[in-house]
C-alpha cells in the first residue's frame, strides 16, 4: 500500500516538523503543555497548572504552555459542560477544598470528553475546515454554546440564554445562568 502525508492548514495555525530524536525535545515543541486527550490530564494536574493564576479561566485553558491544542470552540464547550464561567479567575478552581477539587476534576473530564466527541464527529467544519479526504466534520451540530448567541441554554432546568462576549479579542459563548 502507498502512504501519503497531507498537510491542510487553511487557517494557518499549524506547521509540519521533521526531526531526529524525541519530538518533545525540539525547541518548537518543548514548551507545549500536557496533551488533553491523554490520561495525564486529570483534576489534580489541572489544579496544579492553574494554581495561583489570576487570568480568566478560559484564557488559562487556551494557554498552550499549560494544555496543548485546546482552541476557542472546545474550551467554550468544555466550560459549559463543567458549569463554570469563562470569566472566573482560573486559580479559584485550584484552591484547597472539596468544591475546588470537584471543579478542577469537572473541567478535566469536560475537556477530555469534548475533544473525544469532536474527534468522533470528525471535527468542527465552520468555514474552511475539512478532513484530508475532503469530507466535513459534524461536531458543530452538537455545539451547546459556541456560535449560539441568544438561543436558550440546553441544560435541563437552566432557563438561561447563551451570551457572546469578547475575551482577549476572541468570541466567548456561555450561559450566565448555569455557568458560575
Amino acid at each position: 500500500t502507498r502512504s501519503r502525508v497531507v498537510f491542510n492548514d487553511p487557517r494557518r495555525f499549524g506547521f509540519m516538523l521533521f526531526c531526529e530524536g524525541p519530538p518533545d525535545t525540539h525547541p518548537m515543541l518543548a514548551g507545549l503543555g500536557v496533551e488533553p486527550t491523554g490520561n495525564a490530564l486529570d483534576g489534580v494536574l489541572l489544579a496544579s497548572l492553574l494554581k495561583g493564576r489570576k487570568s480568566p479561566l478560559k484564557a488559562a485553558l487556551l494557554d498552550q504552555r499549560l494544555i496543548a491544542g485546546l482552541g476557542n470552540i472546545y474550551v467554550s464547550e468544555a466550560l459549559w459542560r463543567a458549569g463554570l464561567s469563562p470569566l472566573r479567575e482560573a486559580g479559584t478552581i485550584a484552591k484547597a477544598g472539596k468544591k475546588a477539587g470537584e471543579q478542577s476534576r469537572g473541567v478535566a473530564v469536560a475537556v477530555r470528553s469534548v475533544i473525544a466527541d469532536a474527534i468522533a464527529a470528525g471535527g468542527s467544519s465552520l468555514r474552511d475546515y475539512m478532513q484530508t479526504d475532503g469530507s466535513l466534520g459534524y461536531f458543530q451540530h452538537s455545539f451547546a454554546v459556541y456560535d449560539r448567541e441568544g438561543e436558550p441554554c440546553s441544560k435541563p432546568g437552566c432557563g438561561g440564554h447563551i451570551e457572546r462576549i469578547t475575551q482577549s479579542g476572541r468570541s466567548t459563548f456561555y450561559c450566565r445562568t448555569c455557568q458560575r
